[in-house]
């Protein structure tokens, strides 16, 4: 997450080493059980079962994300010609890309505002039990839920795609227990980085993050790991 705040500052300022600054998009995954709060959450909201996971604070908003059996992703574009696209706009296409993926393998998701279904606590601690209009649920379960931050000229989207439920989290099923399906990672999000760079008009280059991006994620990542700015709610 310190990287995806590096690259997000990195293409307000069209800093990419001299390079033209254009979309970046990312996949990763979770090591073991972490806990991230959102950037305006309350330190004292976390639940005491999950008082001994690794915890981080997000730069973004929204409730407490229990991160293990997911697809986590990452995008992040210039806000400049030829890429003015409104924050609705990405936020609709990116779950659209993600619909589209997981129709690919005959998988059903839909957004709560088509659902018809109940509401999530709106202060619930948890973002996954939470429920806004764009999040994409199966079954009446959330799978699916993104946020954004926002900086002078760029734009950064991130999310969590539920794959199978955590033992830290049981009581939040996955795609998994959803649909009895475990999904291909490397599959999925290349189904999904196609179907975003086909809205966007880009053609994804594989590379490596660079030095410029690295340093300042290794800055960033000092301050995230420091007891301050996890309690400084």
């Amino acid at each position: 997450m310190a990287l995806d705040q590096a690259i997000l500052e990195a293409t307000s300022t069209g800093s990419f080493e001299g390079r033209p600054t254009r979309p970046t998009l990312r996949f990763y995954g979770w090591s073991e059980p972490t806990l991230s709060l959102g950037y305006f959450q309350s330190h004292q909201t976390v639940s005491a079962a999950h008082a001994s996971l690794c915890k981080v604070r997000r730069s973004t908003g929204g409730g407490a994300i229990l991160h293990d059996h997911e697809l986590t992703y990452s995008l992040t574009i210039p806000t400049g010609e030829p890429f003015r696209v409104s924050r609705q706009d990405l936020y609709l296409a990116m779950h659209e890309a993600i619909v589209t993926a997981l129709g690919e393998f005959g998988i059903s998701a839909r957004p709560f505002r088509e659902s018809g279904g109940v509401a999530g606590v709106d202060d619930a601690y948890l973002c996954f039990q939470r429920r806004t209009d764009e999040d994409l649920l199966i079954s009446g379960y959330k799978v699916v839920g993104s946020a954004q931050r926002r900086a002078r000229s760029a734009l950064l989207q991130h999310g969590s795609i539920l794959l199978r439920a955590s033992e830290s989290a049981p009581q939040i099923p996955g795609i998994f227990e959803l649909t009895s399906q475990l999904l291909p990672i490397d599959r999925l999000s290349r189904r999904i980085a196609d179907s975003i760079g086909a809205w966007l008009d880009v053609d994804w280059i594989g590379g490596e993050v660079d030095s410029e991006e690295k340093n300042r994620a290794n800055e960033l990542q000092i301050r995230f790991d420091s007891s301050g700015w996890w309690l400084r709610r």
